[in-house]
């Protein structure tokens, strides 16, 4: 089972997240965690600010092409759940440990689907997280949404791939980072 723990952005988690955190984000086959699965992992750890270490990958598992614009063909050689998710939590180690903070844009989607995966795949971990989007909406005023896209464009943070797990976690982890440079 996945334990998953939306931490309460105050001083402490700030210093915590000035230090180091994972971005992360997912690209699924549809938006119902039990029916759809995971297709696209994508993480990042930061320290002091800079992205220091990133992982990537594709999960083979079939499905129609969606907004992702990853295909079948693309993920025919890719690692099946098993192996893409034994890889993933050896990235994710200590964060599974509770030790790093985890962000992502809209959490509550993206560790929706996780914890599915997890339970599904009989894994175990906890995660503590917040959310950009939330974030976003306190800390940044002035977009006309708080979509990621929408708030990486007012930030001038640059997204050459949306819509693929590493670039959007990347992105992510830059809001982020402006968030905490700029809050309290």
């Amino acid at each position: 089972m996945l334990e998953l723990i939306k931490v309460k952005y105050d001083q402490d988690i700030k210093n915590q997240l000035e230090k180091r955190f994972i971005a992360f984000d997912v690209e699924t086959t549809g938006l119902n965690p039990k029916e759809e699965r995971i297709i696209e992992l994508g993480a990042v750890l930061f320290e002091n600010g800079q992205a220091v270490q990133k992982f990537n990958t594709l999960v083979n598992a079939e499905f129609i092409s969606n907004l992702t614009h990853i295909t079948n063909e693309m993920l025919e050689n890719q690692p099946r759940e098993e192996k893409a998710y034994e890889m993933f939590q050896e990235f994710m180690k200590v964060a599974l440990e509770g030790k790093v903070i985890v962000c992502a844009h809209n959490a509550k989607f993206d560790m929706s689907f996780l914890k599915e995966t997890f339970d599904r795949l009989q894994l175990t971990g906890k995660i503590c997280y917040v959310d950009t989007l939330q974030l976003s909406r306190k800390y940044i005023h002035g977009p006309y949404n708080y979509k990621q896209g929408t708030i990486a464009h007012y930030l001038h943070i640059k997204n050459e791939n949306a819509h693929r797990a590493y670039d959007d976690a990347y992105v992510c982890g830059q809001i982020l980072n402006h968030i905490v440079k700029g809050s309290f």
